[in-house]
């Protein structure tokens, strides 16, 4: 039996990941992943307020509601197993969890990260990205010195580093018997453009300032799981970036670089109206487009992505079968985080290489 803590279940990810744990808990047939995962105990979450701790428990109660597995349940006595505390410290000590969740602000990642490796028990973590600001970086050595002398497991968020996998056996017709795979346009590429424009941080809503710094590390690590693996290990260059704003923050960003002799185009943003997720795979001078969206999958009823092709990657379309928050939440539960701190390092360093230039 493993209790689960959530630090700052204020965010959208957090008030996700205790609805995701709830379903596992009480159906254990949710669990998609094929891989083994301890029963789970009581869940627990903090948010920094008695009111904002209450919401958590009120929007819970709406979202379950929703759901189809959940349907004509006594939702108070699901509820019952599920703890708020306005205080994360008092949390961890109550509630003795064996995977705990950090979606507090990032700039409490080191500090919470070393706290837990220091004074818990606390053997498996999983962090929303990035692990911290990019001018904390000389800070991770210590941590991932400290996580392999407590032996605890520490993974990363980065939701979209499981897409490529989900997608890699589907055929792009689904028609055609000898439909080539998406698996099979992730090599021999000539070319990637990715965009990814969104509503935007609180701090962006809030029309307060915001640079390249703040996008980078809010979309950035969500990036990395778009470059196809191929190129990963391949010399990164960078060409050009461009920027478009007002007077009062940065709106997008633009970058053209290279990976070896394949040119990559990164397109990040903020948008009141527009969001947008497209990967452009170009190969054989001909462009494969597929845009990501949120939606409901209509045969489990659950939030997950729904993603079409267009250009030569049209007819295809997909449902992921499960969402991909849940999914990182229940690698992590087993003990084999997608992203593992090493891997969030990297990704980090991806990122501080843009920004540095």
């Amino acid at each position: 039996m493993m209790n689960v803590s959530i630090i700052g279940a204020g965010s959208t990810y957090g008030i996700f990941l205790v609805k995701w744990a709830l379903q596992v808990k009480h159906f254990p047939e949710a669990n998609r992943e094929h891989i083994t995962i301890p029963d789970i105990g009581v869940i627990s979450y903090s948010n920094t307020t008695e009111r904002n701790r209450d919401l958590v428990s009120e929007v819970l109660l709406d979202d379950l509601s929703r759901m189809p597995s959940f349907s004509g349940k006594d939702h108070k006595s699901i509820m019952k197993d599920v703890h708020g505390y306005t205080n994360w410290r008092e949390m961890v000590e109550k509630e003795n969890p064996g995977l705990v969740v950090i979606c507090s602000p990032l700039d409490t990642h080191v500090p919470y990260l070393r706290e837990l490796l220091l004074d818990t028990k606390v053997k498996h973590i999983l962090c929303e990205p990035p692990l911290c600001h990019i001018h904390e970086m000389e800070s991770l050595p210590k941590i991932l010195e400290l996580a392999k002398e407590k032996n605890v497991v520490i993974g990363l968020n980065q939701q979209y580093a499981l897409l490529y996998e989900m997608l890699k056996d589907k055929p792009l017709n689904p028609e055609a018997p000898t439909s080539k795979k998406f698996g099979d346009l992730l090599t021999g590429l000539t070319g990637v453009h990715i965009v990814f424009t969104t509503h935007g941080t609180r701090v962006w809503r809030k029309m307060q300032g915001v640079g390249e710094q703040e996008i980078l590390e809010d979309l950035g690590p969500h990036i990395w799981g778009f470059v196809p693996p191929e190129l990963r290990n391949k010399p990164l260059t960078l060409k050009h970036v461009k920027k478009e704003g007002d007077n009062l923050f940065l709106n997008f960003v633009e970058y053209d670089l290279a990976f070896g002799t394949v040119p990559v185009k990164i397109t990040l943003g903020y948008h009141r109206q527009l969001k947008n997720l497209k990967i452009t795979l170009t190969k054989s001078k001909k462009d494969y487009e597929f845009s990501v969206s949120g939606a409901n999958n209509p045969e489990t009823g659950e939030f997950t992505r729904w993603i079409e092709g267009k250009n030569y990657a049209y007819p295809f379309k997909a449902f992921l079968e499960t969402d991909l928050v849940k999914a990182s939440f229940i690698h992590s539960l087993a003990g084999k985080p997608i992203v593992p701190i090493e891997e969030g390092i990297r990704t980090l360093e991806f990122i501080k290489s843009l920004y540095k230039r």
